[in-house]
């Protein structure tokens, strides 16, 4: 049942990533969680300035989190996405950004779609619903222990490195040009685990 459920996860995903999510930038299959991949993505982003912790997802960790809101339009559609960006003040979701929501450019996606990023927090892309409040789930779910102001989270893999820096590079943005660098916490969720599992 779980291989049957992760092909139709995938399918979708990339369906969705073809289709309605515009053009696929960079798009690179994987077969495996390649360490030296993961470890030249996390070295390419870190910064000094910034509070960022990272972690490797294993499937259950992020099958959970896609789960943990019990709407299928939610588990399908959007919680699967790639490439998304979540901020948390305490345990209140107050942005919330996928692929999908991001214009395409030349070469990348413009996460500052409709100059979302302007405002700290971001404008959310995503109307987040009384429901999706259990998103603060992830806590729990990845073992954070964080007592920032706020908690912005983004789950990121290597099929698409070019738009995983530009939503990593885009929130370091946000937080700088707003004065919110000492207020955050950046959680870097890699998920190729989740999407190369049998």
């Amino acid at each position: 049942m779980k291989n049957k459920s992760h092909i139709v996860i995938l399918f979708l995903a990339i369906a969705i990533l073809l289709a309605g999510c515009g053009v696929l930038y960079d798009f690179k299959p994987i077969k495996q969680f390649d360490q030296k991949e993961y470890d030249k993505m996390i070295t390419s982003v870190m910064d000094r300035d910034f509070k960022i912790k990272h972690t490797v997802s294993e499937y259950e960790q992020f099958d959970a989190y896609r789960t943990c809101i019990q709407d299928s339009l939610w588990q399908h559609l959007t919680a699967v996405q790639p490439v998304q960006i979540l901020y948390f003040k305490k345990d209140s979701l107050l942005s919330y950004h996928i692929n999908c929501t991001a214009k395409g450019g030349f070469a990348n996606l413009n996460w500052n779609t409709d100059q979302r990023f302007e405002t700290f927090p971001p404008a959310t892309a995503v109307p987040a619903t009384p429901q999706m409040q259990t998103l603060s789930k992830i806590r729990d779910i990845y073992g954070i222990n964080d007592d920032s102001e706020y908690l912005i989270v983004v789950f990121w893999t290597n099929m698409l490195p070019k738009i995983s820096k530009s939503a990593i590079e885009t929130v370091k943005t946000n937080l700088r040009e707003n004065g919110a660098v000492n207020k955050a916490a950046i959680l870097l969720v890699n998920t190729d685990k989740f999407y190369v599992t049998p």
